[in-house]
């Protein structure tokens, strides 16, 4: 009799683990939920500066920021063009590894962070795995950076959970090859979260400025001559002044601006005075 409820002790103990792990790994390819949504508009999100090209290796995962998006909320990042940049080249590109893949669609916003053009995920390639990377998700498209400076990665909740199996590393170089098909098992992978992803930027066509329009696109104070090397306090005061009511405007375009040209005149404190108004403003 002992034995018996020892017995019957150990299966319920099975049974209540196995349902401890699914309801896991169920919860784990939920989306986020709302309580964690950064942002409530898209000018609000912490766009990432890009340089004229570039190439950057950069994770998705649950220290990300989280929005709202037409399919549901989802971890992200966000992107804003080089100011230089008129017409780009873009290539993202999703990695596989180990069981897991992030399935991304890109959002693209104008000059009014206003939604331009969505590349879904059903856009994307598969790409085999060669000598320099591993297999892949990857999507390669033109894009005006003047008409859209902004560009947002996230995933669609409808995605999650989903599985995709490709052809073995060794299947590829057979075919390629033209030798015999290797007894090998063709890899899984389920789309998660988040994931590693590279984003690549080439500058096909820079902006050309207009002779009538200013490289800088707001007045100094005209005590503050733009070659001097000692920051006056009445331009210091200036701009953290503008960033911040750029901000509370909620022109975030204007107030990156006036960053950028802060930094360049070496105004301390510009750096600081936008993270508070943008915190000050959630």
């Amino acid at each position: 009799m002992k034995n018996k409820y020892s017995l019957l002790a150990a299966m319920l103990g099975v049974l209540l683990t196995a349902c401890a792990a699914d309801s896991q790994m169920q919860s784990e390819l939920l989306p986020p939920t709302n309580d964690l949504v950064c942002c409530s508009d898209f000018s609000l999100f912490p766009f990432i500066q890009l340089n004229d090209n570039d190439n950057i290796k950069f994770d998705i995962d649950l220290t990300s920021s989280v929005a709202t998006f037409r399919q549901g909320n989802s971890y992200f990042s966000a992107f804003r063009f080089s100011d230089r940049s008129e017409d780009v080249q873009v290539m993202v590109s999703s990695l596989m590894i180990n069981d897991s893949v992030f399935a991304p669609e890109i959002l693209l916003l104008d000059e009014h962070f206003k939604p331009s053009q969505v590349i879904n995920f059903s856009d994307f390639q598969t790409r085999p795995s060669n000598a320099f990377t591993r297999t892949r998700y990857v999507k390669t498209l033109p894009i005006n950076a003047q008409q859209t400076p902004y560009l947002v990665i996230y995933t669609p909740a409808e995605q999650l959970g989903k599985k995709i199996k490709v052809d073995h590393p060794a299947k590829v170089r057979a075919k390629e090859l033209g030798e015999v098909m290797p007894m090998v098992t063709d890899p899984v992978y389920t789309h998660r979260l988040g994931g590693s992803i590279e984003l690549e930027v080439k500058t096909l066509k820079r902006r050309v400025l207009p002779t009538n329009e200013s490289v800088q696109r707001f007045d100094y104070p005209a005590t503050q001559p733009k070659t001097s090397l000692r920051v006056q306090p009445e331009s210091q005061q200036f701009y953290l002044s503008a960033i911040t009511q750029a901000v509370a405007a909620g022109e975030i375009a204007k107030a990156l601006s006036l960053l950028d040209e802060a930094k360049a005149l070496n105004i301390p404190g510009a750096q600081e005075a936008f993270v508070r108004a943008v915190n000050q403003k959630h």
